[in-house]
């Protein structure tokens, strides 16, 4: 009898054991598939956010939560490279206020920064749910969790059934399926693979001015605006959160077309009311020579200079009124140092992408670690010495180029041999990326560029990043001119 009941037992703990498994394994598969079918974000949230999980534990001293204002104004890699401060931009496109709260409560899960750094952009907007954009940056690619499950169920109050879609993305992305690409299949490691580090420590700084100066004149403007009383309940929230977690909080407010003295007003008051400093840039600008023709990128972001200038600011700041370490000091190398190698190894792509002239050019292409392709195509009488010299640099047939053909270069070695009018095309692959050379283009990711009828067209491809760094055709009859791809 006792047998018959142990057997039983047993039987009862393989079932519990195999719906266990089974369970597992298709959280597994949802997972997954939830992680190929969300979109990427990029630098409005997607990096951030999963660069922000991929830091080492403890290891940001300054934390900058907000909007784009935020993550275009604070540069952490040049308060790490002047000051030594240790800083991430944890933030998203359009952030609610109260998902800015959201943010706070998930950083202190891996992090104790010494201060927060918060833009108060979004202090006087009420929440939106129905703004998808505004909460799919910021809510895409934060992991489930207990906290992120009360924090949604708290922002979206009544309407739980959009909430959950928030809160689980394949229910926000369950029919994207049909525009899936072979990139999101490749890039879809998500949480079964180590996080993406963000080498820009969460900023956005491209090197672009705006077509017209923003014009600020309207700042002085009197206006009504109060805060929300939501917002001020949930401001509250955060200062009690910074408290109990022994952390400095520090106001700041970036310039933005639309922006007025009132609402600077109400949040100085605000920041008053708690004891809290506050930076204004609208009242900076002149004594850090901001200048609206040079200094923005478009009416509500400063670009690479402006950030250089308000970062400045910010290091001083920061190192004059907390107690931060100087991380440079340090023998072992960090991620801040890793980031500066990360930031000059985008940047020579950048220069390379802004060169025209052939002759710099060609000075300015990185061989090492990348992938170099040449195609040659109809007259090149004017360019013909030059293409017979690069031709024998990497041991091609000198005259067989004159006729037309393309090769790839990887590391300074060919690794093509020169593809000619009457060979077959030669395949290329590397991750979710492909190239096809014949004798008369190259074809990259199913696009095809031959950007000039008479000359060469010069594609680089960086093997350690996975990206395409520049295309650019050079006329034979012109060729102090690039040209790229509209």
């Amino acid at each position: 009898m006792d047998s018959e009941k142990t057997k039983r037992l047993k039987k009862s703990i393989a079932g519990i054991l195999r719906l266990f498994l089974f369970l597992g394994i298709l959280a597994l598969l949802y997972q997954k598939a939830e992680q190929i079918l969300k979109l990427d974000m990029g630098h409005r949230g997607t990096d951030n956010v999963k660069g922000f999980y991929a830091e080492k534990e403890n290891s940001v001293e300054v934390l900058f939560i907000g909007a784009s204002t935020m993550f275009c104004t604070a540069d952490p890699l040049v308060l790490y490279e002047e000051y030594g401060i240790a800083s991430y931009d944890f933030g998203s496109s359009a952030q609610p206020f109260e998902l800015s709260y959201l943010f706070m409560q998930e950083a202190f899960k891996t992090q104790r920064p010494r201060v927060i750094a918060l833009e108060m952009l979004s202090v006087g907007n009420e929440l939106d749910t129905q703004k998808a954009d505004n909460l799919n940056y910021g809510l895409t690619d934060m992991p489930f969790s207990l906290g992120k499950a009360a924090g949604v169920y708290d922002m979206f109050g009544s309407d739980k059934g959009t909430g959950l879609s928030y809160l689980l993305p394949m229910l926000q992305y369950k029919d994207r399926w049909q525009e899936l690409t072979r990139e999101d299949f490749a890039g879809s490691g998500g949480e079964w693979s180590a996080p993406v580090r963000n080498y820009a420590k969460g900023a956005y700084t491209p090197d672009l001015v705006a077509q017209s100066a923003p014009d600020f004149s309207s700042y002085y403007e009197e206006a009504e605006f109060a805060i929300p009383q939501r917002n001020r309940e949930v401001f509250a929230r955060m200062v009690s959160l910074c408290k109990e977690n022994g952390t400095q909080l520090l106001l700041f407010k970036s310039p933005n077309v639309g922006w007025n003295i009132s609402q600077t007003r109400a949040v100085q008051a605000l920041a008053d009311e708690y004891g809290l400093p506050f930076i204004d840039f609208f009242s900076l600008m002149e004594e850090l020579e901001i200048d609206p023709a040079t200094d923005f990128r478009d009416n509500t972001h400063f670009n690479r200079y402006g950030s250089e200038k308000a970062s400045r600011y910010l290091g001083e700041y920061l190192k004059a009124h907390y107690e931060l370490t100087d991380y440079r000091g340090f023998d072992s190398e960090n991620s801040w140092d890793l980031a500066l190698e990360g930031r000059e190894h985008d940047r020579a792509g950048e220069r390379v992408a802004k060169t025209e002239g052939l002759p710099d050019y060609m000075a300015r292409i990185p061989y090492d670690r990348h992938t170099v392709v040449f195609s040659v195509t109809g007259d090149t009488g004017p360019m013909a010495d030059f293409l017979q010299e690069l031709a024998a640099a990497f041991g091609l047939d000198q005259e067989k180029i004159l006729a037309g053909g393309s090769f790839a270069v990887r590391d300074r070695t060919c690794i093509s041999g020169l593809i000619g009018t009457d060979d077959r095309p030669w395949r290329w692959e590397q991750g979710a990326d492909t190239m096809l050379l014949t004798g008369y283009s190259i074809t990259y990711n199913r696009e095809m560029y031959q950007l000039v009828d008479d000359g060469l067209t010069i594609l680089i491809y960086d093997d350690a990043w996975e990206e395409l760094v520049d295309v650019a055709g050079f006329d034979a009859y012109d060729p102090a001119h690039a040209r790229r791809p509209q």
